[in-house]
């Protein structure tokens, strides 16, 4: 096995083997610091005491990122001397081109973009066989993604963070008149971005802020700023792709990288008459540099069969945990029995939090970890107030894969929500709670092998709805990472959602 490490923003740990994932899990869902930066070590300590034995053994670790000094190298060096086995680093932007080894593509383009890591901010690479060839790089000053940051910053939110506000904000219509700036653009000669503030960081922040002359926040500019910032991010990615395609006549894209999770942009480019399909990996974030550091070890392809790779939750603890709680009224369910006694409580407009066996990987909840409901207006509005989200964020839904067409245009399979899809005017309004204004919905598409149970839930709501579908956000309170532990679901769950299964235990308030 190969335990894999990011041990810089939103660090991560991972255990590979020469078939499959065995283990990966963000650091932040055990510190409970969203976005955690810094040495994975409950994640490692978790994946080394749940797999690794005498008949399992390591043989090597890996790291996504190769400049580090400081505390961070002192304890990947002991670490490396206790486990007396070699340590390899791979750069930032090659171990998220790796997850193309996930697409099934025999040959495709990957596209990798963030706000930057080893110097580099964006590369396009041909990936073939096991083999990676990068074309085209753009580094740290000519930055799409620190661009993108510095209007998440400029509008009030928290930059590499908060960059989904912008992209929701920016499908609000407005009256003001379009904003055509010449920030960041794409050169065909030198394949690379040219950022034409000159600066990065709080220092393009400051400029955006001058040459915006944005003083407070207002809706109405801040939703032209955001319109204009989407629109800069489709155009500039769309022309170096383009250019590409036509190059290398390679016209299937793997996309990730920390931009690869605005899923409008993902919509555009495989909206594109140039690209034949588009991959996105469930885990584009930093968070999959562990993963991905690993697979440029190994020599074999890898088939994803879900993201359910973390912490697992335990009946044991459960049952330890509850019988303290003198608020709570709990019962053991058979696994068989849990469609028959979740599907009515969801009828019952009750919002169910679900937190039980292996946590996802990635920054989406997909049923393990996951808050469920009926798709309605009434849900997500109840929501918003529990949780203080912003009102302008959407809610996403969990529609049965062979349904989906009767809701999705063009659609494509979608389990991990890395899509954006048009809906459909004459059936949007059954599931209303999770279309955005613009019509759209990210949509997780769920087939019954990727998670048995959770599709069971639906499909008992479906008998009585006929609607093949349930909200579905993550389990977390407003600023903290998805739940992991027992203990991180008994303390959300007391402050939202009627209903809790935790492993098999259902577990509601006494009122």
């Amino acid at each position: 096995m190969i335990l894999g490490i990011c041990d810089g923003h939103n660090s991560s740990a991972s255990l590979i083997n020469e078939k499959k994932v065995i283990y990966a899990a963000s650091e932040e869902r055990f510190t409970r610091k969203k976005n955690f930066r810094g040495y994975p070590v409950n994640s490692i300590d978790y994946g080394l005491n749940s797999f690794v034995n005498n008949e399992n053994k390591l043989s090597a670790i890996t790291v996504g990122g190769q400049f580090r000094k400081g505390e961070r190298l002192k304890k990947l060096k002991i670490l490396q001397e206790n486990l007396e086995i070699p340590l390899y680093y791979f750069n930032h932007h090659l171990c998220h081109a790796a997850s193309y080894k996930l697409s099934n593509f025999k040959e495709c383009l990957i596209l990798t973009m963030d706000g930057g890591g080893d110097g580099l901010s964006s590369t396009l690479s041909i990936g073939k066989g096991s083999k990676i060839e990068t074309i085209a790089q753009s580094d740290l000053i000519d930055s799409v993604g620190d661009f993108y940051a510095s209007i998440t910053e400029l509008l009030g939110f928290k930059p590499m963070e908060d960059e989904g506000k912008i992209m929701s904000l920016s499908s609000f219509e407005s009256s003001d008149s379009k904003i055509n700036l010449d920030t960041i653009d794409y050169n065909e000669k030198t394949k690379s971005f040219k950022n034409y503030l000159g600066v990065i960081g709080s220092e393009s922040t400051k400029a955006l802020k001058r040459i915006l002359d944005y003083s407070n926040q207002n809706n109405s500019y801040d939703i032209q700023i955001s319109k204009f910032a989407q629109s800069k991010l489709e155009e500039v990615v769309l022309k170096l792709l383009k250019q590409f395609v036509d190059e290398t006549g390679i016209k299937n894209i793997v996309f990730s990288g920390g931009v690869a999770q605005n899923i409008k942009l993902n919509k555009k480019i495989s909206e594109q008459e140039f690209v034949d399909n588009l991959y996105v990996p469930p885990f584009t974030g930093d968070e999959g540099l562990s993963f991905g550091s690993s697979i440029l070890c190994s020599k074999k392809d890898f088939d994803l069969k879900n993201t359910y790779l973390g912490y697992e939750i335990d009946n044991y603890n459960v049952e330890k945990l509850v019988e303290s709680e003198k608020n709570f009224k709990f019962k053991y369910v058979e696994e068989k029995d849990i469609p028959e006694i979740i599907g009515p409580l969801i009828l019952n407009n009750k919002l169910v939090c679900v937190s039980r066996k292996k946590m996802e990987f990635g920054s989406r909840a997909l049923g393990n970890r996951s808050i469920l409901g009926l798709p309605t207006k009434e849900n997500t509005k109840k929501l918003a107030k529990t949780l203080k989200r912003n009102s302008f964020m959407p809610y996403a839904p969990t529609i049965l894969d062979e349904y989906s067409e009767i809701y999705l245009k063009n659609k494509l399979e979608s389990p991990y929500m890395t899509m954006l899809f048009d809906c459909f005017e004459s059936n949007k309004k059954d599931i209303e709670g999770t279309v955005h204004v613009d019509g759209t919905t990210r949509a997780q598409t769920l087939k019954k092998e990727f998670n048995e149970t959770y599709y069971n839930i639906i499909n008992f709501v479906n008998d009585k709805t006929k609607i093949p579908a349930v909200l579905n956000t993550s389990f977390n309170l407003h600023g903290e990472p998805i739940v992991c532990s027992e203990i991180n679901a008994i303390n959300s769950f007391k402050k939202v959602g009627d209903a809790l299964l935790l492993g098999n235990y259902l577990i509601e308030k006494i009122n």
